[in-house]
């Protein structure tokens, strides 16, 4: 959400109300953040069958294996259909788990064809050890067919792991990691001539928050299409501090479009401040959801992490208590005083002057709000991840 298109959204808003059409004004924020929030992305990840990808779908999502919601994990793979996974907190985004690829007879484009690969917007091309003429014929096709795809060596903590058992004296985790960076460039190189060291990400799905899972979701972010970007980041697991960040801004960019919204609902008699507090539970209980702090997140990362404390380090009211509107209505009470929101009430209430005076004054309060709670359950979100993986980054 770009400050040009918010200011162009201002505008239109405030014509409309100058006409007196305070209908339209509100459909038009209403729609805008709808086509925003809403914007289907689909994530295709495909390799041969074995190669971890149901663990990596479950990291993306934010989920562990055995979590209600996962795929499945440890099964044999029988299907040659795709299979969709949305994202628990936003079913705006879909990772899709295609079929191996691993047979003889594998046939590149019949495959992406039989996958429908029109409607992914980029594909995760996954090995388990070195990349193979199936995994390169596949990311030949997708090239041709002008899509992105990412190369993703997965299982490195199992890697590191049997280094160390069988190398225990000798071990060192950086030679290694080079030593298998360098063997997946060598086997690309030779068919992609622009490939670089770094084009290849080595991941663990049991420990994201190490390797190149961050960088490979930053390199997803800069890539992507803005219009798709603010719905992929509102879907960051926490991973580290700066998935959080990314995360914390991206729901930032939307938070203009809200006070344009309350701005416009306010000047509607009897009205404006029961929108405005409604308005105001909904996002405070989304940003909960989506940094992974509600009751039931809080709970599977308690236990994943075997920290049962998770909930007495949260400092955020809208974390630590149940969001309702007597909440909000205090929370925005210590923001701006009773005095204020009496002020606005009486404004909100009389023609022309509601759009003069009540209008802002919501916007104000409401963005006001949003920036506070967001900037605690964010932070939050940092303690929990410290608490439950001893590192923020």
């Amino acid at each position: 959400m770009d400050s040009a298109t918010t200011e162009q959204l201002g505008k239109e808003v405030k014509e409309a109300i100058k006409r007196g059409d305070i209908t339209r004004a509100l459909e038009k924020v209403k729609k805008c953040l709808s086509d925003v929030e809403n914007t289907p992305l689909n994530v295709a990840i495909t390799g041969e069958s074995g190669s971890g990808k149901s663990t990596f779908i479950n990291s993306l999502r934010d989920l562990g294996d055995e979590d209600e919601e996962s795929a499945k994990t440890n099964v044999v793979e029988t299907t040659m259909e795709p299979t969709a996974y949305p994202h628990p907190k936003n079913k705006s985004v879909t990772y899709w788990d295609l079929p191996g690829i691993g047979t003889p007879n594998f046939k590149a484009n019949a495959y992406l064809n039989k996958v429908q690969f029109q409607r992914y917007d980029f594909f995760i091309i996954i090995a388990s050890d070195r990349f193979k003429e199936n995994h390169i014929l596949l990311a030949e096709e997708i090239q041709k067919m002008k899509k992105k795809f990412y190369f993703v060596r997965s299982k490195i903590d199992q890697d590191l792991q049997n280094s160390q058992t069988r190398r225990a004296k000798t071990f060192n985790e950086k030679k290694i990691l080079d030593t298998i960076r360098q063997d997946c460039f060598n086997s690309l190189k030779c068919y992609f001539k622009c490939i670089k060291d770094d084009s290849v990400f080595l991941v663990s799905s049991f420990q994201p928050e190490k390797f190149d899972f961050s960088r490979l979701l930053k390199t997803f972010e800069e890539e992507l299409p803005s219009h798709k970007r603010y719905v992929y980041l509102r879907a960051l697991p926490n991973i580290s501090s700066q998935a959080i960040e990314m995360k914390k801004e991206a729901l930032q960019s939307a938070i203009p479009w809200v006070g344009l919204q309350a701005a416009a609902a306010s000047i509607v008699p009897g009205l404006s401040f029961f929108n405005e507090v409604f308005s105001l539970s909904y996002r405070i209980q989304g940003y909960v959801e989506c940094f992974g702090l509600d009751k039931k997140s809080l709970s599977n990362l308690a236990e994943r992490s075997g920290r049962s404390d998770l909930k007495d380090l949260m400092k955020s009211p809208f974390v630590i208590n149940e969001i309702t509107k007597d909440l909000v209505v205090r929370e925005l009470e210590k923001r701006k005083g009773t005095a204020y929101l009496i002020t606005k009430s009486i404004f909100s209430g009389i023609p022309f002057l509601g759009a003069a005076v009540a209008g802002p004054m919501s916007a104000n309060s409401c963005c006001d709000l949003l920036h506070y709670s967001l900037n605690e359950i964010s932070e939050d979100a940092n303690v929990a991840l410290k608490a439950a993986f001893g590192c923020s980054e």
